[in-house]
């Protein structure tokens, strides 16, 4: 007589309350659980973009505000410098007056060149991203920098820069895709006609308007240049925040989309 040994006993099922896996056999993800392995910060070292990004538009901002109130307390001291040039207010009683004025504008330069430098940072750190994901174009994380200089006031490199970190952090463009053929948010170029040649021809209005003063006496220079440059003053107020309020909605969307290209929580 033959014998056939029992069957082996089946293999020990999940542990009670765990989640059975799905039938084609991969890996049950939890709920909520975001896994970097589909991300490019899992394979490479990326760079964060979104605090630096948000602290420069918000610098962008406060120096568009400033130059904007630096404007108004001109304009509310005008009356008191045309009697300091006519000889009806005494240049002590003068320079009372212009403190706040002086004060804005101070403020104004301080958080400009702030400004300047969170912009080169947040520029930088998208470029290096770009290069370390092979998506890097003819302008490197260096022109970051350096393309605010060359040519001077001009801003055509940092134009050329924003049109390729725009196209290259498209985040629906897959690692190896085509990016250079993605479209352009009109926000680049409107942001760079303000912020270039409209900016460049309102600062030329002022200047003409304060090319002649006598900087041996600096408060009458200073008197002359708040009754003479009211027009220019206004017009680069107004050219300053429009510029700035372009810049503002053209970094949120750049750094929005960019860190989704990251996968940046």
């Amino acid at each position: 007589m033959s014998f056939t040994p029992p069957p082996p006993p089946p293999p020990p099922g999940p542990p009670a309350g765990s989640p059975l896996p799905p039938p084609d056999g991969r890996l049950a993800v939890p709920s909520g659980y975001v896994g970097y392995t589909a991300s490019p910060m899992a394979s490479v070292a990326l760079k964060r973009v979104g605090a630096v990004g948000r602290a420069a538009m918000i610098l962008v901002g406060l120096a568009a505000l400033t130059g904007v109130g630096a404007w108004l307390a001109a304009a509310a001291i005008s009356g008191d410098a045309e009697d300091f040039l006519d000889g009806r207010l005494s240049e002590s009683d003068f320079q009372t007056t212009v403190v706040v004025y002086s004060l804005m504008g101070m403020v104004q330069g301080v958080a400009t060149a702030a400004a300047v430098v969170l912009v080169m940072i947040w520029m930088y750190r998208l470029a290096s991203n770009h290069r370390a994901l092979h998506r890097g174009g003819r302008w490197g994380p260096g022109w970051a920098i350096g393309g605010w200089f060359l040519p001077p006031f001009l801003y055509i490199i940092p134009f050329l820069m924003f049109r390729e970190l725009w196209k290259s952090s498209d985040p629906d463009v897959p690692i190896g895709g085509d990016w250079k053929s993605r479209p352009v948010s009109w926000l680049v170029t409107a942001w760079f006609v303000v912020y270039g040649p409209v900016a460049l021809v309102a600062q030329g209005a002022t200047s003409t308007t304060t090319a002649t003063f006598d900087l041996s006496n600096s408060e009458r220079a200073l008197a002359e240049q708040i009754v003479d440059g009211q027009n220019g003053a206004a017009a680069v107020a107004l050219v300053g925040i429009l510029g700035g309020a372009l810049f503002i909605a053209m970094a949120h969307q750049l750094t929005n989309r960019h860190r989704r290209l990251i996968g940046e929580n």
